[in-house]
């Protein structure tokens, strides 16, 4: 009995979590089909940013995408409601069985990308939840219902569409009141070793493009020490802040057990100015 305990004390709970599932396919053909896709880079000329913002609690409910790798559905279904949420036109809770059955350019639970946001583009759009059935985490038959949300395009950020800088993404969140779908290098350690807590996130574990494999949401930022007298952001000339400055507030769709309820707390950055685990290396917003 007593060597159990000792052993439970060496070797705690969170050293035997589950791996979660993830689904974002990132290949250069992927990339290819967002050629045609508007873009959207932020300057000084668009205006002030606030120091910080979140839209944490009003864009609806963190959802679970369960054993299947559906981050991509979750996060861009999610994106869309929670923009219609933030603009006073919430339709409810969106069925997340619409992209996952119907979007044909993409692999279900094998995953998908960021070109599936044209699936949620006026006269397409995803229907009420439970309208084509309750999501059971499988692939099944595409069911056409009635459009419930929908959005006039999406558009990729950054210069030409790549590597968004820390200003376009806080943008969107702290000036337009929208929350952004994003791309995550969602390694072991990220998946398993944050549990939330006024610390944010700062492992910064994998900084590469081949460990991108997972599309969260960004619902909030904070530019820190980076302000000015008044309060708000103050960036470098590639609208990024000081390496280490900056924290953002990520929504997952692992359910709320996982993190902060369902949410990280993350650093921007390393000591290197490198982005922590990738996030928003790829990212898009709705517009209307």
């Amino acid at each position: 009995m007593l060597t159990v305990l000792a052993l439970s004390l060496v070797f705690p709970a969170q050293s035997f979590a589950k791996t979660y599932p993830t689904g974002l396919i990132r290949t250069p053909q992927t990339k290819a089909a967002l050629k045609s896709v508007p873009t959207k880079e932020f300057t000084d000329a668009d205006g002030l940013v606030p120091g910080k913002a979140t839209l944490r609690g009003l864009t609806g409910a963190v959802e679970d995408q369960g054993n299947c790798g559906s981050c991509w559905d979750f996060a861009l279904t999610a994106t869309l409601r929670g923009s219609l949420m933030t603009a006073g036109k919430d339709p409810g809770r969106l069925s997340y069985n619409y992209l996952l059955n119907c979007a044909t350019d993409q692999l279900g639970c094998q995953g998908g990308y960021f070109d599936a946001a044209a699936w949620l583009l006026t006269p397409k759009g995803a229907p009420i939840y439970g309208a084509d059935g309750v999501y059971r985490a499988r692939q099944s038959k595409c069911q056409a219902k009635p459009v419930a949300g929908s959005a006039v395009e999406y558009r990729m950020l950054g210069p030409g569409g790549t590597t968004p800088s820390f200003r376009d993404i806080a943008y969107v969140v702290g000036v337009l009141k929208r929350p952004v779908a994003v791309v995550v290098a969602a390694d072991d350690s990220w998946q398993q070793q944050y549990w939330g807590g006024k610390k944010p996130w700062s492992g910064c574990t994998d900084q590469t493009e081949d460990g991108i494999n997972h599309m969260v949401m960004i619902e909030g930022y904070d530019c820190e020490s980076s302000v000015d007298s008044n309060g708000n952001c103050v960036f470098d000339q590639a609208g990024n802040l000081p390496p280490t400055v900056g924290t953002w507030v990520i929504r997952n769709s692992w359910g709320t057990a996982w993190g902060d309820k369902g949410y990280m707390w993350s650093k921007a950055t390393n000591k290197k100015g490198e982005r922590c685990n990738m996030i928003g290396y790829d990212a898009a917003y709705f517009d209307f």
